[in-house]
């Protein structure tokens, strides 16, 4: 966290380098205690000595405690941004907010704690590093824990999340939503991120990663780097930038930026409809299909001239359309005095990749993540 410049008297920290570098340590600690965990239940199983499972277990609770106040310091540092308080320096590098290097306490009770975690998926598990602030709902009732830890992770990455929703134009809300359904609705348990970089997306089903749970070889994330909202990129590159949240946030962004943009060029009924700040609509596209699935339904409402406004059918949808009120505490549904106007996809140079043969295709997602129903 020191200055770039070599200033011995300043110690500070950029975002969202330094939100990066936050939940990377804290998703360690996590690993490192499930390591422990596994490792000593095989040694255990076995009737050997168990102390290397202890001394991991004694690295985690070191990790973890640094994960803990690195946290502290990034409410610190998102409070400051907020509220525009605080000393910061501007350098050719970057907005550096000032951080003493005084200790920083811990967090108090009724704050996260590691005998209280909030039963989240492994993407979102780093929340419970985070402050809890009890927030109430607007008849006074609690969120849940797992809510309340949820909107904290949000609230530490507000700053992101609103960014990339005013680069394409789209309802931060939006964001919010697809990441804490994945969060609390569909949770898992398998730190699919430790495998990110390998290129296990060609190999296995389904395979997502980072907040969002962004499928990282379904034919959604090519189109969107084909048609020039992201650059291209192999699957083990996407897994790496999707392991992380600022590369989540981006995708996640993106794809619901290419849903408004081909709505509004398809759409030719009597009446404008846009869906950048439909949540539930902007969730279920996001849930349940992709760029070309979406055209060319339509392309069948033109020809059937049927221009229904289209109903939601799934979780993610439905979930995002009943929870108003946690969303709402979450972020603004449409926080610009002036609708942003969304940056041009730049389409990249070069032959588009070859499209998925059927033995690669990955099978419709089922479960969780049910196919749309668009007409009924």
């Amino acid at each position: 966290m020191s200055f770039p410049a070599g200033d011995p008297n300043f110690s500070g920290a950029k975002t969202p380098a330094f939100d990066t570098l936050v939940s990377g340590h804290a998703r360690a600690a996590f690993l490192l205690e499930q390591l422990a965990g596994d490792l000593w239940g095989e040694l255990n199983r076995m009737g050997v000595d168990t102390s290397p499972a202890l001394r991991i277990r004694t690295l985690a609770e070191r990790a973890r405690s640094q994960a803990t106040e690195l946290q502290t310091r990034q409410s610190r540092v998102h409070h400051m941004q907020r509220t525009k308080t605080g000393a910061k320096l501007c350098t050719v590098e970057g907005i550096f907010w000032e951080l003493s290097e005084s200790p920083t306490p811990t967090p108090q009770p009724g704050e996260p704690a590691p005998t209280d975690p909030a039963k989240l998926s492994i993407e979102l598990w780093d929340a419970n590093l985070l402050p809890r602030a009890g927030r109430l709902r607007p008849d006074g009732t609690p969120f849940s824990r797992e809510e309340d830890a949820v909107l904290s992770w949000i609230d530490a990455h507000r700053a992101s999340i609103l960014a990339e929703a005013r680069k394409w134009n789209v309802s931060p809300q939006a964001i919010a939503a697809a990441i804490a359904w994945e969060a609390m609705k569909n949770v898992k348990h398998i730190p699919a991120d430790m495998l990110a970089g390998t290129g296990v997306g060609t190999e296995v089903p389904n395979a997502s990663f980072g907040p969002g749970k962004v499928h990282v070889d379904f034919p959604l994330v090519r189109q969107i780097e084909e048609r020039g909202y992201l650059p291209r990129r192999s699957v083990p590159e996407r897994e790496k930038l999707l392991s992380t949240d600022e590369g989540s946030i981006q995708y996640i962004a993106a794809i619901m930026g290419a849903y408004s943009k081909v709505t509004e060029d398809g759409w030719k009924g009597p009446k404008p409809y846009s869906i950048r700040y439909d949540v539930p609509m902007l969730t279920q596209l996001y849930q349940g299909s992709d760029l070309e699935q979406w055209e060319q339904n339509l392309s069948t409402r033109r020809k059937e001239g049927d221009w229904r406004t289209p109903r939601i059918g799934n979780p993610m949808a439905e979930w995002a359309g009943e929870n108003e009120e946690f969303l709402n505490a979450a972020l603004p549904k449409d926080p610009w005095k002036v609708d942003p106007t969304p940056a041009k996809p730049v389409r990249p140079p070069g032959p588009a990749a070859p499209p998925l043969s059927p033995s690669t295709t990955p099978a419709p997602r089922t479960g969780p993540s049910p196919t749309p129903r668009w007409n009924d």
